[in-house]
């Protein structure tokens, strides 16, 4: 054989090899090659979602507090001190000054220096959402952990609102302790927003761990809702966000350097199930109590309440009597409940179910993991009311049914056919 035929038998066989190998190297590709970087905003954002209550008592010795502008009125002063995130204690000293059937004036040592100066004493004024009941005002404690410059509290009053357990004279706000870093990161040319769970103090922030968020819907805003495409609690894993037809996960973020660094991913890769109202639930199997392997679908013609609980979570324990009552009242009118149980020993939930008179449905932990994870299931309860057809109809968010206490027995009264 000629050299030339040689020659030419050799570039054949190179291009079949790359002919071969060419969907192997784009779906390395498309695998996750691509990275986009971004920067912290210097100021961080207060988690609305998260209040702590703080009882404010009378204060009858009030030479021992020291005002650059004193209230007109001392009589009805009320002290307490608010949770100071940076120090992880109770460290700011705050009064509210006024009668009680006002508004209070709040006077918060924010500088830590054991007066209030004339900084110091905020107005509460409406929220965002203009209900004339919740009043809240913001703070800034000082950081000295760049790229942050401060902490922001939110403080909220409710007016004209009584709380039981109170005694004469006492008042009540609340006030958040956590906070997330947001920046911006160019995805092909457009500004993305993500956010982080920041540690008042931290150095470093975990791209595996904790709350992250990413405006996927290009609005501005990322939904904190419990169970939103835009919002997911990392346990050490990498999650991943879909963002049109992009799919992204944080790969590092460097407060030092002030970069966050987002990598791409196949669409294969993305395994989160987007709860969303008006669409269908997909099919899940699991195991109850009994052993009986079951499914969603064997549910179909019923309205369904899936609802995620654990006999560890106060808030759940707190729904029982009106699970209960929902059930008693409603299956005769098509109702279903699934109990998605999340206590590790199910031997003793078992009997505790059955004390408790709880004789619906109920999934057992170990059969149901997969779906907590794909639904991004993170607080609890969760709930999710599901119509005939087996489509979503509330996700207990705002301006849908609302699926908690008493408002769960008026929706279902509403909602289920007579």
């Amino acid at each position: 054989m000629s050299q030339a035929a040689l020659s030419n038998r050799w570039r054949m066989l190179l291009l079949l090899a790359g002919l071969f190998l060419l969907p192997y190297f784009t779906s390395v590709t498309q695998a996750g090659d691509d990275e986009y970087i971004g920067q912290f905003m210097p100021e961080l954002k207060a988690d609305a979602g998260d209040f702590d209550q703080v009882i404010f008592r009378p204060f009858r010795d009030t030479a021992k507090l020291k005002f650059a502008r004193p209230p007109d009125d001392l009589s009805n002063l009320t002290v307490a001190r608010l949770m100071h995130p940076p120090q992880d204690k109770s460290a700011i000293l705050a009064a509210l000054a006024g009668e009680e059937d006002e508004t209070p004036t709040l006077y918060a040592d924010v500088n830590l220096d054991g007066a209030f100066g004339e900084n110091e004493e905020f107005n509460f004024t409406r929220n965002e959402d203009d209900n004339p009941y919740i009043l809240s005002v913001k703070l800034s404690l000082p950081l000295t952990t760049p790229p942050f410059k401060s902490f922001p509290l939110i403080v909220r009053y409710y007016k004209n609102v009584r709380w039981d357990g109170l005694k004469e004279g006492e008042r009540m706000i609340q006030q958040t302790t956590k906070a997330y870093a947001q920046g911006q990161v160019d995805l092909k040319g457009r500004k993305t927003l993500v956010q982080f769970a920041y540690k008042a103090g931290a150095k470093k922030l975990s791209a595996t761990n904790g709350v992250i968020g990413v405006d996927t819907n290009n609005d501005g805003a990322i939904d904190t809702d419990d169970i939103s495409p835009e919002t997911a609690e990392a346990r050490d894993e990498t999650i991943i966000f879909r963002v049109g037809d992009v799919y992204i996960s944080a790969k590092r973020v460097d407060l030092e350097k002030n970069q966050i660094v987002l990598r791409s991913h196949a669409a294969s890769d993305y395994k989160r199930v987007e709860l969303r109202l008006g669409g269908a639930l997909p099919n899940f199997e699991f195991t109850d109590f009994a052993g009986k392997k079951r499914q969603l679908a064997e549910f179909r013609g019923k309205y369904v309440l899936l609802d995620f609980w654990g006999t560890w979570c106060g808030p759940c324990r707190r729904e029982m009597p009106y699970l209960k009552a929902a059930y008693s009242r409603f299956q005769d009118r098509g109702l279903e409940i699934i109990g998605m149980n999340t206590d590790e020993d199910s031997s003793s939930v078992k009997a505790a179910l059955e004390k408790a008179g709880m004789n619906w449905t109920q999934a057992r932990l170990d059969t149901i993991q997969k779906v907590i994870r794909d639904f991004r299931i993170h607080r609890f309860p969760t709930t999710i009311l599901l119509d005939a057809e087996g489509k979503i109809i509330s996700l207990n968010q705002s301006g849908q049914p609302r699926l908690r206490g008493q408002d769960l027995l008026r929706a279902l009264d509403e909602l289920l056919p007579p």
